[in-house]
C-alpha cells in the first residue's frame, strides 16, 4: 500500500483543483492563503505549520505552489523531502512557461479568478494604497484574466478591480487540460 498524499496547496487553485482532482480520495489538501504571497514571513510560517502538522513516515507531502512563490521554497522542500513543481508560479501551472511568455508580451499582466478574489487581501498584505496600486500595476497596458469557466465572474468584482488598477481587463477562456497534467505530474511524480 502506498503512502497517503498530503498536498500543500495555494487557495489560488481551489476551484480549479476541485474540478480536476474529483475522485482523488487518497489525497488530503492543506490550503495556504493566497494573500500570504504578499508577506514572505507569513507564507513561510503557514507552509512550515502545514508541514509540521502532517509530516510522518506514512505521508508523502507535495507542494502545489510555484517554486518561485517564496524565496526559500526550494530549500523548504529539500529540507522536508517535499515534492516541488518545476513551475515557477500559478500562471505557469495553468498555461505553461512558453504560453505564459507569449501572452505576457506587450506589457500584459496575467491573473486568475483566484487572484481577483484575493486582490483586496493581497493589497492589504503588501500595505498598498490606491497610489501604490497604480504605480505597481500601471506599468501594464492590459490585464488578462484567465477564465476556466468554473464559476461565473462577478461583474462587481471586475469593476472594483478595474477601479483600483485603472488598466483594461480582458477575459480569456482557458481549458484546464494543462493544469490537470500539472497536478497529475506533481502528485504522481514518485510512483
Amino acid at each position: 500500500m502506498g503512502k497517503e498524499k498530503d498536498i500543500i496547496v495555494c487557495k489560488i487553485f481551489e476551484n480549479e483543483l476541485k474540478a480536476v482532482a474529483c475522485g482523488c480520495k487518497d489525497m488530503r489538501f492543506h490550503w495556504i492563503d493566497a494573500a500570504s504571497h504578499a508577506n514572505p514571513v507569513k507564507m513561510k510560517a503557514e507552509i512550515s505549520s502545514a508541514i509540521s502538522k502532517i509530516e510522518s513516515p506514512e505521508s508523502e507531502i507535495c507542494f502545489l505552489l510555484g517554486n518561485g512563490c517564496h524565496p526559500d521554497m526550494c530549500s523548504i522542500a529539500k529540507q522536508h523531502d517535499v515534492l516541488l513543481p518545476e513551475e515557477k508560479n500559478c500562471i505557469h501551472a495553468f498555461l505553461g512557461v512558453e504560453r505564459t511568455k507569449e501572452l505576457e508580451q506587450n506589457r500584459t499582466m496575467i491573473i486568475t479568478p483566484g487572484w481577483l478574489d484575493s486582490w483586496r487581501n493581497i493589497m492589504d498584505g503588501l500595505g498598498w494604497d490606491q497610489v501604490d496600486v497604480r504605480i505597481n500595476i500601471g506599468r501594464y497596458d492590459r490585464i488578462l484574466l484567465l477564465d476556466p469557466g468554473l464559476i461565473p465572474l462577478n461583474d462587481d468584482a471586475l469593476i472594483a478591480f478595474y477601479d483600483q488598477v485603472q488598466v483594461p481587463i480582458e477575459i480569456m477562456e482557458i481549458s484546464l487540460d494543462y493544469f490537470k497534467e500539472f497536478v497529475n505530474k506533481v502528485i504522481n511524480s514518485r510512483q
